[in-house]
């Protein structure tokens, strides 16, 4: 049996007016092509940038989103990587030069808010396996597109009879949102710890 999608999501506190907000933006793709349409995040656009682009050509490495906060904190990005397998994110991604490169950068212009470094509590990272649902759909023509909006909501259960139900209903809804007429979700996702 081959093992579960692996994805990371992370929430990265950036300094007081790092990235200098002139709009509300979503959380969107972050793409050479894109960054005019991006709002003006300053250094953390250059970062992202490169950081994106090299994950399109890790081999385990199979989507990648970033973007801003829209729910009150201005100076916060939010991140969904997946990867075919965990070793895409513990090995590959973070053993890149370009990762490396981009982190010193990062660093160098104390884009952090707290502390800077890999260890700063300004990383918020939590790992997840795919249990179902979808990211594009290939009959969905917006399915590249690089404004949508991205929605992260967490459920914490008491049981584990109460977690299965909890990813049951979930995936029921990811399923019945892949075949809504008209298509109003683009990706629905469902992961599990």
């Amino acid at each position: 049996m081959p093992a579960p999608k692996f994805f990371v999501i992370a929430r990265v506190v950036g300094r007081d007016r790092a990235m200098a907000l002139s709009s509300r933006q979503a959380l969107r793709v972050v793409t050479k092509e894109s960054m005019a349409n991006f709002g003006s995040m300053g250094k953390w656009k250059e970062r992202l940038v490169h950081l994106c682009g090299v994950s399109a050509t890790e081999p385990h490495g199979d989507s990648y989103y970033w973007g801003e906060d829209l729910d009150g904190e201005p100076d916060t990005l939010w991140g969904l990587e997946g990867y075919t397998h965990p070793i895409g994110f513990f090995i590959d991604h973070i053993s890149s030069d370009i990762f490396k490169r981009e982190m010193a950068l990062v660093d160098k212009d104390e884009l952090l808010k707290h502390q800077q470094g890999l260890g700063s509590p300004d990383y918020d990272l939590h790992h997840y396996d795919k249990e179902s649902g979808w990211l594009k759909r290939d009959d969905d023509p917006d399915r590249d597109c690089k404004t949508s909006y991205v929605a992260i909501h967490h459920f914490w259960a008491t049981s584990e009879k109460n977690r299965t139900d909890v990813l049951g209903a979930l995936s029921a809804f990811a399923a019945d949102a892949r075949n809504e007429q008209p298509r109003g979700v683009q990706s629905c996702l469902v992961l599990r710890e």
